[in-house]
């Protein structure tokens, strides 16, 4: 396997989201305000040329359609460059029918092929199912049905079947089926990764474990050899999954790669890849005072956002952006 070589790379347009899910691994939401400028949008896409290997983009935020001029021009550009390419939405847009077939007729004009749309509990406690039925509908009118993803597809006749007129809070599913039921309903059958807002939401529906138990785990898969990474407005690159842990900037990906490739990284990223969060939890006890969470951690990446979120409180470090995701958890 090759170091920092993605096949689904996503475009970042903003943080800002009209939700602030409860699963969010980008701690995403209402009050970040930042977008992407349309240069920036070219520039992004176009440094991925620096790869020659086979990759698609996915368009994607926060909630790239509350600033659908923007997503228009990143479309246009993508398909300019003959680069496959899918949108993700949470629907929450999906008002009107007449502006729903509207903007997807457009977004298909200018190049479009694929749509995922976001299907699940944590979005329906924000979003009115009726939106996203909408959307799902609308999406396969004018896409075709293969170009269209629902994820996750096995919520929508759950959904469906509940009040889609108005949003469900996740209390319901508690109260439905209990705490160690709905723990399981939200952890497998969504496959939560417990990073951004997961474990501090959700953490208590699922067992934790002692810092010990992350002993012998590293990150080098999700950063090194991730399949699926993301480029962010502020020139973040964000390997894998691991929101607000910045590896370099995209902005000198010919430079990012060959570090990389020959073992330099950034100090914190270097623990990480060769050690693991429990090393960088014991640096932070015994530099930063840190204090262990008393419960337990749901898992590996739950002990290093909690362990990253106290360092970027005592200290600026580079690896550590954007800030604000710190704030937002």
């Amino acid at each position: 396997m090759k170091v920092l070589h993605p096949t689904d790379i996503g475009l970042i347009l903003s943080y800002k989201c009209q939700c602030a899910c409860a699963h969010c691994l980008y701690n995403c939401g209402p009050d970040w305000m930042d977008w992407m400028s349309t240069i920036e949008v070219q520039e992004a896409l176009e440094s991925m040329q620096e790869w020659d290997h086979y990759f698609q983009v996915h368009i994607t935020g926060g909630e790239p359609f509350l600033n659908y001029p923007l997503l228009k021009n990143a479309v246009q550009h993508v398909a300019k460059l003959g680069i496959p390419c899918y949108v993700e939405t949470n629907a929450g847009w999906c008002v009107r029918e007449q502006l729903v077939e509207r903007r997807f007729s457009e977004l298909r004009n200018c190049g479009l092929s694929t749509v995922l749309i976001s299907c699940s509990p944590f979005h329906a406690e924000c979003i009115p199912p009726e939106r996203t039925l909408l959307g799902i509908e609308k999406a396969i009118q004018i896409f075709g049905p293969q170009h269209v993803i629902v994820y996750l597809a096995d919520w929508v006749q759950q959904i469906a079947g509940s009040d889609i007129q108005h949003t469900t809070p996740l209390d319901h599913y508690i109260s439905l089926y209990g705490e160690q039921d709905a723990g399981r309903l939200f952890w497998n059958g969504y496959s939560l990764i417990p990073g951004g807002r997961s474990a501090y939401r959700l953490g208590h529906l699922v067992e934790k474990h002692h810092p010990e138990r992350f002993l012998n785990d590293n990150c080098s898969m999700e950063i090194l050899y991730a399949r699926h990474s993301h480029f962010d407005l502020y020139g973040n690159y964000i390997s894998g999954f691991c929101g607000g842990l910045r590896i370099g900037s995209w902005r000198n990906l010919p430079q990012l790669k060959v570090e990389f490739s020959n073992g330099r990284y950034p100090p914190l990223v270097k623990i990480l890849i060769e050690n693991g969060p429990y090393v960088l939890f014991q640096n932070a006890v015994d530099a930063y005072d840190y204090k262990p969470v008393e419960e337990g951690y749901v898992g590996k990446c739950h002990l290093c956002v909690d362990v990253r979120r106290h360092l970027a409180d005592r200290e600026k470090f580079y690896e550590l952006e954007p800030g604000f995701f710190y704030s937002m958890i």
